[in-house]
């Protein structure tokens, strides 16, 4: 299926959890701290990674004895990366995280709530960091954690949605990943149920709930709700390139030519951050050429084929990451030669 290794992406981002750093913190009681969060946090939403890391700085400045800073600044190290293809600084995210571990044993003014909201941030972003490195265990075993965390949240206060996606999400994608386990049931339909029993309310985690959200419906082939709840999603953050690539992957399977179109906005919506690396491009190039192929325009195709592969001097890192996709660029390339020459 076309797309599908942007799909598995997100089935494993959100598998582990890394969805928490895009969620707007439930009203924190400090009315000043919680506006730095919104603030900072809404920068995440418009991918001004420099603007959130300003934010989130002088939260942590200001407020030494809570760890939001440093959770939420190695939240914009890990969506910035994600976002951009560019190399994940696990020094730097796991410098933070053993900070905030150290804020939360010392401090014991905060509530029982956030102190469970924290370690859940905390166990999902380890689970994040050692599923990079292979550590399935470590992986698992925090992504669990997490999660029991989580659950103690709402055990507190059972409207605390940003416990409801992280649960949710959890359980749904788990059971995508893991369900042929023996010690894994299949907890997909509740996992969904909580996803929606989450996004009904209009909170400051709408972004987070919906995103996984619509994940669901594509993994679930319901392309038609999916279709839907991105383009409301982009109406409320039309720069988001997550709900851009969402949409594309939906209509993918219903409409070409609308999800060549999305392919076209996201990769101009990342002409000013693509000098940093040409993966971006590459990929999106390789959609288009595949979905033109498919429509059965042949070359149209073939002229993005030849411009990706005219991409030289790759750094190691692009050469790492594009490698295997190259290979296909090549092989769908040759394929449509061949084709032109039994004509």
């Amino acid at each position: 299926m076309p797309g599908t290794e942007r799909l598995e992406r997100f089935k494993f981002l959100f598998f582990t959890i890394l969805f928490v750093p895009l969620t707007f913190a439930q009203s924190y009681p400090d009315a000043h701290v919680d506006h730095l969060l919104k603030n900072g946090i809404a920068s995440i939403m418009e991918q001004n990674y420099e603007e959130a890391e300003k934010t989130f700085s002088y939260l942590d400045f200001e407020y030494p004895k809570l760890p939001f800073g440093k959770l939420y600044l190695s939240a914009v190290v890990i969506t910035k990366a994600n976002d951009l293809s560019i190399p994940l600084e696990m020094e730097k995210i796991s410098k933070y995280l053993d900070e905030a571990e150290r804020i939360i044993e010392k401090n014991n003014l905060i509530s029982p709530l956030w102190v469970n909201y924290f370690w859940g941030m905390i166990h999902g972003y380890r689970a994040y960091s050692s599923s990079l490195q292979g550590k399935w265990f470590s992986t698992f075993s925090d992504g669990i954690n997490a999660v029991n965390y989580f659950e103690n949240c709402l055990k507190i206060d059972s409207s605390f949605n940003e416990a409801l996606i992280a649960i949710g999400t959890y359980k749904y994608w788990k059971s995508v990943k893991a369900a042929w386990l023996p010690f894994f049931s299949d907890e997909r339909v509740e996992g969904f149920q909580l996803l929606s029993k989450a996004t009904q309310k209009v909170s400051y985690n709408f972004p987070s709930g919906v995103i996984s959200l619509i994940w669901v419906y594509i993994d679930s082939k319901k392309f038609t709700s999916a279709i839907t709840l991105a383009q409301d999603a982009i109406k409320k953050y039309p720069g988001n390139r997550n709900f851009k690539w969402a949409l594309a992957q939906a209509y993918e399977n219903v409409d070409l030519v609308k999800a060549i179109e999305t392919y076209y906005e996201l990769l101009a919506s990342y002409a000013s951050v693509m000098k940093k690396n040409r993966i971006n491009e590459i990929v999106l190039k390789h959609k288009i050429a595949q979905d033109y192929d498919r429509l059965g325009e042949a070359k149209k195709s073939l002229q993005i084929c030849n411009e990706i592969l005219l991409n030289k001097n790759f750094t190691d890192y692009e050469k790492h990451i594009t490698e295997d996709r190259l290979k296909r660029v090549n092989t769908l390339r040759n394929k449509i030669l061949s084709q032109q020459k039994e004509k």
